[in-house]
């Protein structure tokens, strides 16, 4: 919400709104994304590892960050779709300067 200029009091209620649903939606791949890394790291360190486990356990940990990330970017879309067209031009610098290399 910080890049969107001048939103309306609707608009705010709205936003919240958006970012507790996407935050309710992202909880449990989240913590399964941590499970997964964890297990990873263990597996990883064994003497007895298979690549094949590893590779699995990798696969979870993807599958757990495209699920957030379908979500994360849903949202966005979700949220630009209320906005007028001046509050857009703000808001669309702001997603595109996430793609910027710091």
């Amino acid at each position: 919400a910080d890049q969107i200029p001048n939103p309306a009091a609707e608009q705010k209620k709205a936003i919240d709104q958006m970012h507790h649903k996407l935050h309710d939606d992202q909880a449990a791949f989240k913590a399964k994304e941590k499970q997964a890394l964890k297990e990873l790291n263990e597996m990883t360190i064994r003497e007895d590892v298979k690549m094949e486990d590893v590779n699995a356990k990798i696969d979870e940990l993807m599958a757990a960050k495209t699920q957030i990330m379908y979500l994360r970017y849903g949202h966005l879309v979700e949220m630009r779709a209320i906005l007028t067209d001046e509050q857009k031009v703000g808001y669309d610098k702001g997603v595109l300067a996430r793609s910027k290399v710091k």
